[in-house]
């Protein structure tokens, strides 16, 4: 019998514990079932503006721990990005729209900068 391994979508079941004084809480595993489209799609947004950074080669890669610079890619990301954005755009708060859209700005200068110089 293959062992099943916990995903994302899968939560670890484990004793639930108060932490105690000086212990931090460990964060919750939450299906991605559960969580509403808007959450959801706003926590894809960063994980598109982390590609991005990879690819520009500003950020190592998590899995190498190497700058590895991919344009295309990041070029890709940072339109899903803008994709995604509008679609969420009118379902956030000022505040995190205003925070969104400076990533977004700061992303497209980074990626204009990165592909013009060596």
């Amino acid at each position: 019998m293959p062992e099943e391994r916990p995903s994302a979508e899968q939560p670890q079941a484990g004793p639930s514990q108060e932490p105690g004084a000086g212990e931090r809480a460990e964060p919750q595993v939450v299906p991605l079932g559960a969580l509403a489209t808007r959450d959801l799609l706003v926590s894809f947004l960063g994980v598109l503006a982390s590609k991005a950074w990879e690819g520009m080669g500003l950020i190592p890669n998590p899995a190498t721990n190497k700058i590895e610079k991919d344009m295309p890619g990041a070029r890709t990301a940072i339109d899903a990005y803008a994709a995604i954005f509008e679609v969420v755009r009118p379902q956030v708060e000022d505040q995190q729209r205003r925070e969104m859209e400076t990533l977004l700005t700061t992303l497209r200068l980074n990626f204009v900068e990165k592909s013009s110089g060596p």
